[in-house]
This record gives structure tokens, sequence and C-alpha cells, in this order.
């Protein structure tokens, strides 16, 4: 793969690209994105191919491998070392769902969920939209690096009912190490509550950093676990909902498994199941390769940022295609300048100060460090899944515009 050449995604009902999502968060129409999480490299060449298999054949019916886990099973043992029998790989209609329907079964209403912040904002909404309580428990931060406070953690944790786990975390790029999630497990084990372990972005761990998963490291503990994992992120299919979940116990598997039958959620579509198995049988090169570009990418991010505007400071970035970027030393003049020009900087309701800041002034849509918390609105989410060529050029109007304040 040529990631250098990132697809032309306009005009492919692609919401990244779509210009009246990007103007609510931005203020400005033709600003280039950099927001929303899906890359812009083309998706693994065997799945692209499976994908043109499928439209040619013209025929869309039922398909013959509905609960075939047997090609996700192999992938988790090859690229995280977790050996799985195909039976313990339960199918979910989406990572999201996963989480929101494992929240029903094993919590109740009124139950208190722990979360770490930032969060991904749908793990704000979740509670709420349950009939749930939401524990904020923030990452320390320092000098360009989130990292776990076990004891507060273990503090905000006595009042938890169940814990909601983002492992490598989103939007930091932080990746835990064992040790943490052994803690995290044993408090969880100790509560006796159950623990969610979203991994969608496990995949995309750049070289020098290692995942485990939270089903793995807790062979070894026995807490109450639910690890879910999709070839959405790392194959770039994020339009196929499809995803896995991995329970620690038999009870809670039948559980789970009999409530996506009663629902008639427990099969995979026929592009999402067709896709999934040509990415997870065919794909380990390709994501081999991505990540290591993924991993030259930040670095080139990184370095260029401590050369020309140290006050932007990208942090951990360990994993995935998406990190924050601490902009606190500018904040206050960026915020002067947008309230002192709402002409300039009109619109926009969707983000917030930051992301009108350069949506209007560099061109460049990102998340507002709001939309994942109001603590964080010195940060912006930056999504570098794309050629370092753009990424480069989007760095650059950014730091110009600082610079010009």
């Amino acid at each position: 793969m040529n990631f250098d050449a990132a697809a032309d995604r306009r005009n492919t009902n692609s919401i990244k690209w779509n210009r009246d999502a990007i103007e609510n968060i931005s203020a400005n129409p033709a600003a280039e994105p950099f927001w929303v999480a899906d890359m812009d490299f083309f998706p693994e060449p065997h799945v692209q191919e499976e994908g043109r298999s499928l439209a040619g054949l013209g025929v869309y019916g039922y398909p013959s491998y509905p609960k075939d886990t047997s090609a996700v099973a192999a992938w988790v043992r090859m690229k995280h070392g977790w050996i799985l029998p195909q039976e313990k790989i339960i199918f979910a209609q989406g990572l999201l769902h996963a989480i929101c329907l494992s929240v029903n079964l094993f919590s109740k209403k009124g139950d208190k969920l722990l979360v770490p912040s930032p969060m991904y904002r749908p793990f704000r909404l979740i509670p709420e939209r349950n009939g749930r309580n939401l524990i904020e428990h923030d990452l320390d931060y320092e000098d360009g690096c989130f990292s776990l406070n076990r004891e507060r953690f273990e503090k905000d944790a006595q009042d938890a009912d169940m814990i909601v786990f983002c492992s490598p975390q989103n939007p930091s790029g932080l990746v835990f190490s064992e040790d943490d999630l052994e803690f995290v497990l044993n408090v969880a084990k100790k509560r006796d509550i159950v623990i969610i372990s979203d991994e969608i972005h496990s995949d995309l761990v750049h070289p020098g950093a290692k995942h485990l998963p939270m089903g793995l490291v807790n062979e070894h503990v026995g807490a109450k676990c639910i690890t879910l994992f999709a070839p959405s992120k790392t194959f770039n299919i994020a339009g196929e909902h499809c995803a896995f979940a991995v329970l620690s116990t038999p009870e809670m598997q039948d559980t789970f498994e009999k409530a996506e039958s009663a629902l008639w959620l427990d099969e995979p579509g026929l592009s999402a199941g067709a896709l999934a198995a040509a990415a997870y049988t065919k794909g380990f090169d390709y994501n081999k390769e991505l990540c290591r570009y993924l991993g030259e990418t930040t670095e080139m991010m990184r370095k260029y940022l401590e050369k020309n505007c140290p006050g932007m400071i990208m942090v951990n970035g360990q994993a995935s295609f998406v990190t924050f970027i601490d902009c606190g030393t500018y904040y206050q003049k960026i915020e002067s300048e947008v309230l002192g020009h709402p002409d300039r900087y009109q619109g926009g309701a969707g983000g917030g100060i930051l992301s009108r800041f350069f949506g209007v002034a560099a061109g460049v849509a990102v998340n507002d460090g709001t939309w994942f918390g109001s603590e964080w609105k010195n940060f912006i989410r930056f999504n570098y899944g794309t050629s370092k060529d753009r990424v480069l050029k989007a760095l650059e109007r950014m730091v110009k515009a600082v610079k010009a304040l």
C-alpha cells in the first residue's frame, strides 16, 4: 500500500467530508477535515476486492456464514497473542451497540458508570440515554502525557456500579501498561462489578508500544470483564457495523447471546461479514505497514510542533490515528480573537472556541476538546489518518494562524 496516496473522499457520502457537518463544527464549510475518526486511506486491497466482487455479483441475499468467527479468532491470536476458541467470540452490530447492550444487561436503572475522561462523546451520552449516572474520572495530565492515577481511580470506583474503559484510550492515544490493566481489573473484582473495555483502536498501536487485551490480562485476575473490538478502525470499514465481544464467564456470555437473539441482532449483514472476513484473513501485512506509517506520522507531527510551535503540544499518541493537541499556551489569545470578531467566526454551533478558530483561520476542521468534556477546552483532537503531506500542510496552516495572533 502507498499510504502517501490518500483517497479523494469528496462526493462519496462521507460524513467526515460533508460540508454542512464541517461548517457545524468549524464555522467554515470549506475547511479541510481532520475530525471524524475514520481514515482517508483506501482499505486493504483484499477488502476492496471483496467489495467489488459483492457488487459485481448483483445478488445480496442472506449469507451462509452468519456466525463463523474463526477468522476473528485467528486474527486475535496472531495480532495480540490471545488464544480464544471461536465459540467465545460473539458478533455484535457495532461497538456502541455492544456497549449499550452490555450496560443494559449488567447494570440497572440509576446505577453509576465510571468512565475515564477525556472521553469519546458517546460514552458521555450512554449513561444519560440509558437511565444511568456518569462518574467522570479524569486521567492525570502533565506536559503532554495522560496517565492513570491509581489512587484516585480506586477512590472514584467506590461509588461505581460498572466501569466503561477505553483501551487504547481515545482521544489521547494512551496505551495502558499491563500493570495498569491488572490494577483496574482488580478494582472491578474487589467491587464485584462489570468492566467493559472498548478496544476498537487496539489493532493500530504504533511500533514501540504494546497493547494487551483486557480479557487476556483478566485470565489471571478473574473479574467480570467484557472485551469489545472491531475491524472498523483497523481496516477503515467503519461504515460496516460489525464488532465482536468476549465475555469472561459462561453465564455472562449466555445472557449476552440470548439478548442479541431476542432482538434478532446476532448475525452480520452480507457486506459486513464478507469484508470483515477478508480483512481478518488477509490483512495482516497491510495492518503492519499502516501501524508503521501512523507511527512515522506522529513522530513527524511531534518534531514539527516542537521546532515550529512548542506551545502546541501533541500528547501520548501511541496508538490509532487520532490524538489530542494541547493548545493551552494560546487559548486565551484564541478566545479573545474568536469572541472579539463574532462576524468572522459566525456559526460553528457544534464546535467550540478552538475548532472555530482553526476552521476559519487555518481552514482545518478538528474536534474541539469540549466535545470530550468541558474541562478539556484547551485541546483539539486531530485526525492524522491521511497522507503525511496533507497532515504537514494542515499543521503549517495551524501554526501560521496561531503565530499571527
